[in-house]
């Protein structure tokens, strides 16, 4: 009994110790003629409910991966998207960079998301973590894994909605650069990207490329529950059309957008990018250069890009083109007001965590029980030579 007892501790110490960080993508197969549209962020409900509204009518599923904290700003909207069909995956709570953050923050920012996520949308969201900024180090990857994220997805192409100084020309050139398996980043909040969204279907269409989720580029399980056929009008409520804008025009606050602009992604880093491990690249690499640094291998120098770590702050709406929807609880300038990180004590700010890591912990443990069990059994064998007639309790 006693050799059974250390088997099974030992086994369990192993497994424990042997669980692997989260695999790092940032596209699909290069084999088929696929792209995945994915859009992040949130921060601008009316801009949201345009790009979904765009995408049934064309009849052309996306992937959204929201700040958890700014799905609040129209929970009603959030549940659209998933009886629509659409995956939901996870962007965080408040948006920081990772890489600043210590093991216990950065998995309180991952699991946190993940209860306010589903609590909204009523059904289990898509287990893939993207990490904002594109940002992530060696404790992102083990964090993600740890909270139920097993893949961490960036990207290898961006419509650069986020630029300050971008016009629709520059954008949709950025965008249109895509190639077989690409993963194509926009945001759900920029004024731009409603405008963008038909120009880029249609581009990629024209080419022959059909449009998949993210699970079904990258063979991830994930089950969407009951669907429902979803109108335009309904998601859009009682928003105004969308305003023409001159071709090519510059599109910079107003028009919907509810914050200050948004740093502008920071541009890409020098240093090669690996192909995912996870996926077969091949030599038909996309001529895109993305707009955050691209993924490195997770011994590398962990990826912390240049500009502000926390998303914009709540600013009176610019628009006078849209028809105020009224306001959902709690308040938008409350929400995106509380776009900052709320992590639990613990861990260093600046870094790793100030404990050791994970495995040396629980190899620790595991080294304790299983000395514990051996002086146990050595206790209650020399309790058995003791006894006249060396027997057990029943004889």
């Amino acid at each position: 009994m006693c050799v059974g007892l250390l088997l099974v501790l030992a086994a369990g110490a192993g497994s424990a110790s042997a669980a692997g960080p989260a695999t790092l993508l940032s596209h699909g197969p290069r084999g088929a003629r696929e792209i995945a549209l994915t859009f992040d962020d949130g921060s601008s409900p009316d801009n949201c409910r345009r790009i979904l509204a765009e995408l049934v009518t064309a009849g052309i599923p996306a992937t959204f991966f929201p700040i958890s904290k700014a799905m609040e700003l129209d929970p009603a909207f959030w549940r659209l998207v998933a009886e629509v069909g659409d995956p939901i995956g996870n962007h965080t709570l408040t948006h920081p960079q990772m890489p600043t953050l210590g093991y216990a923050q950065q998995l309180h920012q991952i699991e946190a998301s993940r209860t306010i996520v589903e609590r909204i949308i009523g059904r289990p969201m898509l287990n893939v973590f993207r990490p904002p900024y594109g940002a992530w180090d060696a404790t992102t990857l083990r964090a993600a894994a740890a909270s139920g994220f097993p893949t961490v997805l960036t990207w290898d192409t961006s419509d650069r909605d986020t630029s300050p100084q971008g016009t629709l020309q520059e954008m949709l050139a950025a965008a249109d650069r895509g190639t077989n398996g690409s993963v194509l980043l926009m945001h759900c909040g920029p004024n731009a990207t409603p405008y963008l969204v038909p120009s880029i279907i249609d581009h990629y269409r024209s080419l022959g490329y059909r449009f998949v989720t993210v699970p079904k580029l990258l063979g991830v399980a994930w089950d969407p529950g009951t669907v429902a056929a979803v109108t335009p009008e309904r998601i859009l409520g009682s928003l105004t059309p969308l305003p023409d804008v001159p071709k090519g025009g510059p599109i910079v606050g107003g028009a919907g957008w509810t914050g200050s602009i948004p740093t502008p992604t920071p541009p890409p880093s020098t240093r090669p990018s690996p192909s995912p491990s996870a996926v077969p690249a091949s030599s038909s690499a996309p001529s895109a250069t993305p707009s955050s640094p691209p993924p490195l291998a997770p011994s590398a120098t962990p990826v912390v890009p240049s500009g502000s770590a926390l998303p914009p702050t709540a600013s009176p709406s610019a628009s006078s083109l849209l028809t105020p929807r009224p306001t959902v609880a709690p308040s938008r300038e409350a929400v995106l007001a509380s776009f900052a990180p709320a992590p639990p004590s613990g861990g260093d700010v600046q870094g790793e965590s100030t404990g050791p890591p994970m495995p040396i912990i629980v190899a620790g443990i595991g080294v304790l029980v299983l000395t514990a069990a051996i002086v146990l059994c050595g206790v209650v064998v020399g309790a058995r030579r003791r006894r006249p007639d060396g027997g057990g309790p029943n004889g």
